[in-house]
């Protein structure tokens, strides 16, 4: 309001002013016309000081009509005391101006009249006045504000003050404790409202808080609960974040961690340098069309120690405090992780070398098959067999034997690459296969049989045992795949072809297969399979061929000899399915049946009085039958169920057999002698004949074989040979029987050397029993005796 009014007192004041110049320029006008028209520069002098005269005007020009100054005068200016005031606020001078006209020339102007007007001492008056009215004005105002200060400290401010006060003394932890003072008791006004409803908000809260106290003590007694159960779980508890960092885990799961529960938080279970190699997709935390994966793991982790140990765990996502997280729960299985590995690799290699075994070997070679036909490679398949390895086991003992055999592996793994792979299927057997060697069958041909010169050539190198050097050799058969569509079994039973046409050429060497061998194993397999049914619906039978005295021509004994008649084939050839026999195995059974068979028929002979003293029947006996551990007892047990003439029966067995092992040899026969058993030597001539073991064994008669006898007319080289082993036999004061005799010539020569006993076409085939009786009855008979053949 005082400052509305000192401006209409300032407009009031300014318009007055602008009314005191308009009659300064009234009544200074004309006389200053006059001068100007006149020329009076006394005149103009006069008019310019009249004007000065004025306090409030302090400069003053008075110019002709051609702008030229007629006269001037200029006074000094009064400080006035609010001029500091007025220059910031208005202009503290005016410049004011007048045009001189004539009465009678008024459209034409003689001059002009300008002066400066000091504004402060023009309007000293309203200043004066202003300064008393706003002098007033706060004088007023500030015993109305003392005024309305001290009415509204004691009616509001100091009741607030005092109620804020006992607001901040007020403890959060006991809000209830204390309460608001009422102002006013007695009145319901604002204050008193405030303070009432104050008090009701401090009892709701108290009870509220006590509430709350109540239940954050009864979740925290659960929360303790639920933390002792879940540290006594034997599993790692933890819950982290998407991105590996813990929020909680239990004690087990930060005692791995080289933690303590308190400090876990914030641990990157997802650092490289805690896992070590994981099987999974759900530990990493990554997420499915925003759905979080969830599901089991398993790998090995680093542990506080730094030991690995193999975690098997689950991860489930929830959501705490509108966050998803991962629940992982873990348990340690290391100890049956490492079973189950050593149990695999128990399944999968050999216990003594270390090296795959069959299953293993199946396994690989199938992949590298299928490997090899998809890129169009071709690898190989060597299969090794140790030669004579048995003679170490038997000599020197297994334990040896275990060691030679760890060196081969150690050999055979030296002489391939990493990619090939080494196995043993059994005893001395061993495999190797290799990979990726040429796209074309030729070179990949070359190479294998370079690797496979290689690895004969280092298994042939010496052993050293504590004071002996042992060696070995071995045979090795190489089949090339993929070049059809053989299974690995296939490609195993062609590589064994032809690793044993090998050992039949004289071992210690290398044999590829052929479609040759392919198409004889494939018979050998459907004879097989063929002579374990002749076996059990007894197709098999014996034929006996007669052995005659030399110069008696009686018949002295006979030679029993297998036959097989096949139900559809007829009768086999015994050069066709003996080999079989023996290369299966089935010969220990066949030759079983043999020496039962040949046992029942002398006692049927010796019942019907045909089979007299001193005549033997000869069985043949196959090398792995003589060297089976129940031979002897077989023989004890057949000869107590089937009695037979005493010094009736002899077995033949070749000089392979017998040199193999000779002390072996030795013990079996003396054994088998004391039994009432004879031994015949066949073939003698055509193997290992050595005076010096010969005289050692328990043998009564030797063969000659056939194939001296052939051409002993013709070849003076076979009669020569003949007519040795002939006096060799007198001399050891053994019979001499001599096979293959077709004709009178090689009978005679043979009677001229003193030769004791043939056998042979000559005289008759091999035949049946009934046939053979009746060449034992015509023998029998005076029309027969001394007859020479037949």
């Amino acid at each position: 309001m005082s400052s509305i009014q000192l401006y209409l007192d300032f407009v009031s004041q300014e318009s007055e002013v602008d009314q005191l110049i308009d009659r300064v320029v009234e009544v200074a006008g004309p006389p200053a016309t006059r001068a100007v028209h006149t020329l009076d520069d006394d005149l103009a002098s006069e008019v310019v000081n009249g004007m000065l005269a004025y306090d409030f005007i302090y400069d003053v020009m008075i110019l002709d009509e051609l702008g030229n100054v007629l006269a001037d005068a200029t006074k000094p200016r009064v400080k006035h005391p609010v001029g500091w005031l007025t220059e910031k606020v208005i202009a503290d001078s005016k410049t004011y101006s007048a045009k001189l006209l004539l009465p009678g020339y008024e459209q034409e102007t003689f001059g002009s009249i300008i002066f400066k007007v000091d504004l402060n001492a023009a309007l000293s008056t309203f200043y004066q006045r202003s300064t008393l009215v706003v002098l007033s004005g706060m004088l007023r105002n500030i015993l109305l504000v003392l005024l309305l200060f001290f009415a509204f400290y004691y009616l509001l401010a100091r009741p607030l003050i005092q109620m804020s006060r006992e607001f901040r003394s007020i403890r959060l932890d006991m809000p209830g404790a204390k309460r608001i003072t009422v102002p006013h008791p007695d009145k319901n006004d604002e204050l008193t409202q405030l303070a009432l409803s104050s008090n009701h908000m401090l009892d709701a809260i108290e009870e509220t808080f006590a509430k709350r106290l109540e239940i954050e003590q009864d979740l925290r007694d659960s929360e303790e609960a639920i933390r002792q159960i879940i540290n006594e779980l034997p599993a790692m508890v933890g819950v982290r974040h998407l991105d590996g960092r813990l929020e909680f885990a239990n004690e087990n799961m930060a005692s791995f961690f080289g933690r303590d529960v308190d400090t876990i938080s914030g641990l990157n279970v997802l650092d490289s340098h805690l896992i070590v190699d994981v099987e999974s997709h759900e530990l990493d935390g990554q997420s499915d069309r925003g759905n979080v994966v969830e599901g089991a793991f398993e790998g090995y982790f680093k542990g506080a120690n730094g030991e690995r140990r193999y975690l098997q765990g689950n991860v489930k996502p929830i959501v705490l405090h509108g966050e998803t997280l991962l629940l992982m729960v873990m348990n340690d299985i290391s100890e049956r992780k490492e079973t189950e590995e050593k149990m695999e690799y128990m399944a999968y290699h050999d216990a003594l070398t270390n090296l795959p075994n069959r299953m293993h070997l199946v396994e690989r070679l199938e992949n590298e098959i299928r490997r090899a036909r998809r890129h169009h490679y071709y690898g190989a398949v060597l299969f090794i067999d140790l030669d004579h390895f048995k003679n170490i086991n038997d000599s020197l003992g297994h334990p040896v034997g275990d060691i030679v055999l760890k060196q081969v592996a150690q050999r055979l793994q030296h002489s391939v690459r990493e990619e090939d792979l080494v196995a043993r299927l059994s005893g001395d057997e061993f495999v190797v296969v290799l990979t990726v060697l040429d796209q074309e069958l030729d070179m990949a041909g070359l190479k294998a049989g370079e690797v496979a010169e290689k690895i004969r050539k280092s298994i042939s190198e010496p052993y050293p045992y504590d004071d002996i050097t042992l060696h070995v050799s071995c045979s090795i058969g190489i089949v090339v795949y993929s070049d059809n569509e053989s299974s690995v079994h296939e490609l195993l039973r062609f590589a064994d072809t032809a690793m044993y046409q090998v050992k039949a050429k004289g071992r210690n060497a290398i044999e590829f297969f052929n479609l040759g061998m392919a198409d004889k194993v494939s018979h050998q397999l459907k004879l097989e399979s063929e002579l374990h049914k002749a076996l059990k619906e007894n197709q098999f039978e014996l034929y006996f061929q007669p052995k005659v005295g030399v110069t008696s021509g009686r018949i002295l004994g006979g030679e029993a000899l297998l036959r097989w008649n096949h139900p559809e084939r007829g009768m086999i050839s015994p050069g066709e399915f003996i080999p079989v026999l023996e290369a299966s195995g089935l010969m220990i059974e066949v030759g079983q049946w043999v020496i039962e068979e040949g046992c029942r028929t002398l006692s049927h002979l010796a019942r019907a009085g045909l089979w007299e003293q001193g005549m033997r029947l000869s069985l043949n006996i196959s090398p792995r039958q003589f060297r089976g551990q129940s031979f002897v007892e077989n023989m004890a047990r057949t000869l107590e169920e089937t009695p037979i003439p005493p010094k009736s029966l002899e077995l033949e067995l070749t000089e392979g057999v017998v040199i193999q092992s000779v002390e072996e040899t030795i013990t079996i026969m003396t054994a088998l002698s004391s039994m009432g058993i004879d031994f015949s030597l066949d073939d003698f001539g055509t193997g290992y004949s050595s005076i010096s073991y010969l005289k050692r064994l328990p043998v009564t008669t030797l063969k000659i074989d056939y194939s001296f006898v052939r051409d002993i007319v013709e070849d003076r080289n076979d009669r020569v040979l003949v007519e040795t082993i002939v006096t060799m036999g007198q001399l050891l004061d053994l019979l001499v029987v001599a096979e293959g005799v077709e004709n009178e010539q090689q009978l005679d020569i043979l009677a001229g050397f003193g030769c004791d006993c043939y056998q042979g076409y000559y005289f008759s085939r091999p035949v049946p029993l009934e046939e053979f009786k009746q060449l034992l009855r015509r023998d029998q008979s005076t029309e027969f005796a001394g007859q020479g053949g037949i």
